[in-house]
């Protein structure tokens, strides 16, 4: 059992003008935001804690989606346009499944608070703190990047995408939902068919334990792939380039198209360096010329994937490391973030 199960959390803890507050803004939630989710995330931020858990318990019973559909059917909307009655229709479900998730969440940090202090009368959020994802995915692709005075533009994609992806279902599946796998995946990978924004998901854990071990083996396993990629992508432009600087000096560039994968194919024809087709490639004339094209090449060089990434991912997925950082930040005011990822991923081993 939870240290957590037998605190209770009871709206009279909260003064009357906080109540009042809170139901305020829950009106608001509706009639100026139109159950706009980003919009309830940016204006909770300035209630307190034990508010901002009360406005998602109590928003997550008057918005629900049989409260919400009673609603449109008794065409209780009286004074509102045809426009914002459409737009609450559309943020209903969005809107439910986010407060739902941030109540959980909020939940067990009041309850760990008022444990540890009895009440709330000391405890502030770390100044600035907004809850938000990390704009990070771990990449499942190695697209090519743009380079300067070059005819084309091309890429190479990932052969190995759907397999990788049938190992993490393999590492999580008896650890996690398939349905939360899923969510997992597509919020932490990057892929080129990837249609889907970075959000906060609320995915909870019941052993640490365990959790560590499955993220190291993701990790691990995910490291592998990445780096193969990164030593095939580097190694095919290392070679283009090094085939490049013979044939500008020939007057020759190969003639190359690309195949279903996305990837060069030499035809083994030729095409001649005119003058006009000169300007789309490099000079290699000066000793200054040949520098800058040596300097081009580090265009093509991938960064480096550390267990720091890595924790980026799982802050965006799972309550428990975002808990964490809020509780930690309120007993070391100075305490960053990023510090805390580093801390929080060298707890990544066996």
């Amino acid at each position: 059992m939870s240290r957590n199960n037998r605190i209770t959390l009871e709206l009279t803890e909260l003064s009357l003008e906080s109540v009042t507050k809170v139901f305020n803004f829950l009106e608001n939630v509706l009639k100026d935001y139109l159950l706009d989710l980003d919009m309830f995330e940016e204006k909770i931020q300035k209630y307190s804690l034990l508010e901002q858990y009360f406005i998602c318990e109590y928003g997550s019973i008057y918005y629900s989606k049989q409260k919400i559909n009673s609603l449109l059917k008794s065409r209780s909307f009286t004074g509102y346009e045809d426009f914002q009655i459409q737009s609450i229709k559309e943020n209903a479900d969005n809107f439910i499944n986010g407060v739902e998730g941030m109540r959980e969440s909020l939940k067990k940090l009041a309850k760990n608070h008022k444990r540890k202090y009895g009440d709330f009368v000391t405890f502030k959020l770390p100044d600035g703190f907004i809850e938000k994802p990390i704009n990070f995915r771990l990449p499942l692709y190695f697209a090519a990047q743009t380079a300067e005075d070059f005819e084309k533009r091309f890429g190479t994609r990932s052969k190995t995408k759907s397999d990788f992806k049938q190992e993490v279902y393999s590492i999580l599946e008896d650890f996690l939902q398939k349905e939360d796998i899923e969510l997992l995946f597509n919020n932490s990978f990057a892929y080129s068919t990837n249609p889907y924004q970075i959000v906060l998901l609320y995915l909870t854990i019941t052993n640490k334990t365990e959790f560590k071990k499955k993220m190291l083996r993701l990790y691990t396993s995910y490291s592998e792939y990445y780096q193969r990629g990164k030593s095939e992508y580097e190694n095919y432009y290392k070679k283009y380039y090094s085939e490049l600087a013979h044939q500008i000096k020939d007057k020759k560039i190969k003639k190359t198209v690309l195949d279903s994968r996305g990837l060069l194919v030499d035809t083994g024809e030729f095409i001649e360096l005119t003058e006009t087709r000169s300007k789309f490639y490099p000079k290699l004339d000066t000793v200054a010329d040949k520098q800058k094209f040596i300097n081009s090449k580090e265009l093509f060089h991938l960064p480096e994937i550390t267990k720091e990434h890595f924790g980026k991912i799982l802050y965006n997925s799972f309550v428990h490391i975002r808990e964490g950082y809020v509780e930690k930040a309120i007993e070391n005011p100075g305490l960053t973030l990023e510090q805390h990822l580093k801390k929080a991923s060298t707890e990544l081993r066996n």
